[in-house]
C-alpha cells in the first residue's frame, strides 16, 4: 500500500525528520552559548512559532504555484543552506553580538522551510492515496517525524560527547542533503511518477470566458472551522505534552535522566501505537479515531495531577502515549481529506494555521495558568481542555461528515 510513496516521500521525510530532531535539544542550548539570556533563549522556539504560524497560508500558495514535488526539493535545499549558515554563526567565525542576532534570524527563516517540507509531503500523499488508504498513509507520514523524535535526540547526544555543538547541525545538514538525493534520483520516483494523480483525473476544464483559473477553493468551511477546533487543541495538548512532563518531574524531585527517560518511554510507546492507530483510521473512520485520541490524551494530564509519586507519573505518561499514538497523523489525515482536489497544496497551508495555531497557543497557556495558579491545576485544566475537544468533535461530526471507515464501503456498493 505504502509501495508508490516509500522512496519519494516515506525515507526522505524520515532523513528530514531525524535532522530536524537532532537538533531540537540544542536550539536553546545554542541561543546561551551566543550569550543570550534564559528568557531569550526560551523565547527563540517561540519566535520560530509565530514565524511558522505567520508563513503558514503563503507556503501553501507557493506550492500550490510551483508544484510538490520541487516545493520538496526546494525546502530541503533551503534547509541545507540555512543549518549551514547556523554552522557558521555557531563556530566562531562571526562576533558574538552579530552571531546571536543572525542565529535567532536563521531560525526564524528555517521554521517557514521545515513547513514547505512539510505541507508538500502531506499534499503529495492526499494526491497519490485513495481514500481506502488515507488513514494509514498520512500516520506512515507522520510516524516518520515520531522517528525523527525518538532518533535524533540520541544521535545529538552522542555526537555532544565528543564534538562541538554545531556539529548537531551539521548533523542535520547532511540528513537534508541525504533527502534531497533520494528525492531527485529518477529511479527511485520512477513508480511513484507512474500513479496517477487524484487531482490531475479530476481537474476542472476553466472555460476562457470565465476568466483564469478560480481563487476560490471549494471547500466546505464549516466542516473546516468545526474540525479544525478539535485539531487545535490536539495540537496545543501535543505541545503542552512535553513541557508538562519535565515540569512534574522536577516537581516530584525526579533526576534529569529519569525525566528523560519518561520522555523516551512515551516517544517509544506513540511509535509503536501508531501503527495499529493508522488502521483503525481507515476501519473505523477519522471522527472516532480524533474523540478516542482526545479522551485518552486529556485524561493523561488528570492521571498526571492525582498524586506527585513516580508511579503515577509514569502511568500518565502512558497513558498519554497511548492517546496520542492512536491519533497519529489524524490531522493530517483530516486534512486530506477536507481538501480541495484543485488547490489542495494551498487549502492545507490554512489547515496548517489549527495545527500551528496550538503549537503557539499551548506554551503560552500554561505559562498563563502557572503565573496565576499551580502546576496540578494547570494539568487538570489542559486534561478537561483536552478532554472538551472530543465533546466538541462528538457534537459536531454528523455536521463535518469526515469518512466513517471501510467497513461501510461494501454496503454502498450493493
Amino acid at each position: 500500500m505504502l509501495r508508490p510513496i516509500f522512496w519519494p516521500v516515506i525515507v526522505p521525510s524520515l532523513l528530514f525528520a531525524v535532522g530536524v530532531g537532532a537538533t531540537v535539544p540544542v536550539l536553546v542550548l545554542s541561543a546561551l552559548s551566543l550569550g543570550a539570556s534564559d528568557a531569550l533563549s526560551s523565547a527563540v522556539v517561540s519566535l520560530m512559532g509565530a514565524a511558522s504560524l505567520l508563513f503558514t497560508v503563503p507556503v501553501g500558495i507557493l506550492i500550490d504555484k510551483i508544484g510538490d514535488r520541487k516545493a520538496m526539493i526546494f525546502g530541503t535545499s533551503a534547509a541545507v543552506a540555512i543549518t549551514a549558515l547556523l554552522v557558521l554563526s555557531l563556530s566562531g567565525s562571526v562576533a558574538k553580538p552579530l552571531s546571536l542576532i543572525l542565529y535567532i534570524v536563521l531560525l526564524m527563516l528555517l521554521a517557514p522551510v521545515q513547513d514547505i517540507w512539510g505541507l508538500a509531503r502531506q499534499a503529495v500523499v492526499a494526491e497519490k492515496m485513495p481514500a481506502v488508504h488515507m488513514g494509514r498513509a498520512m500516520t506512515a507520514l507522520g510516524g516518520t517525524q515520531r522517528v525523527g523524535n525518538l532518533i535524533g535526540p540520541m544521535i545529538s547526544a552522542m555526537l555532544l560527547l565528543w564534538f562541538p555543538l554545531w556539529s548537531v547541525y551539521i548533523f542535520s545538514a547532511l540528513c537534508a542533503v541525504l533527502a534531497v538525493i533520494v528525492l531527485c534520483v529518477p529511479a527511485l520516483n520512477r513508480g511513484f511518477d507512474a500513479v496517477p494523480s487524484q487531482t490531475t483525473a479530476s481537474t476542472p476544464v476553466v472555460n476562457p470566458a470565465e476568466g483564469p483559473a478560480p481563487s476560490k477553493l471549494d471547500v466546505r468551511w464549516k466542516a473546516v472551522l468545526l474540525a479544525g477546533v478539535s485539531v487545535t487543541i490536539l495540537s496545543l495538548a501535543r505541545a503542552v505534552q512535553p513541557m508538562m512532563i519535565q515540569l512534574w518531574g522536577v516537581h516530584i524531585h525526579l533526576h534529569e535522566s529519569g525525566i528523560s527517560l519518561l520522555v523516551a518511554l512515551g516517544a517509544a510507546l506513540e511509535l509503536v501505537l501508531m501503527f495499529p492507530g493508522g488502521y483503525i483510521k481507515d476501519w473505523l473512520g477519522r471522527s472516532a479515531v480524533l474523540i478516542v485520541c482526545l479522551v485518552i490524551f486529556g485524561s493523561g494530564f488528570l492521571v498526571m495531577s492525582v498524586q506527585p509519586v513516580l508511579l503515577w507519573t509514569i502511568l500518565a505518561v502512558i497513558v498519554m502515549a497511548i492517546g496520542n499514538g492512536l491519533g497519529a497523523g489524524v490531522n493530517m489525515t483530516i486534512g486530506a481529506d477536507l481538501s480541495p482536489k484543485v488547490g489542495r497544496a494551498k487549502f492545507l497551508g490554512i489547515w496548517a494555521i489549527f495545527n500551528n495555531s496550538g503549537k503557539l497557543g499551548g506554551p503560552a497557556l500554561v505559562a498563563g495558568l502557572l503565573a496565576v495558579a499551580t502546576l496540578p491545576l494547570a494539568l487538570v485544566s489542559t486534561g478537561v481542555l483536552t478532554i472538551a475537544g472530543a465533546a466538541w468533535m462528538g457534537l459536531f461530526a454528523s455536521t463535518v461528515k469526515l469518512p466513517k471507515g471501510v467497513k461501510e464501503r461494501p454496503a454502498k456498493r450493493r
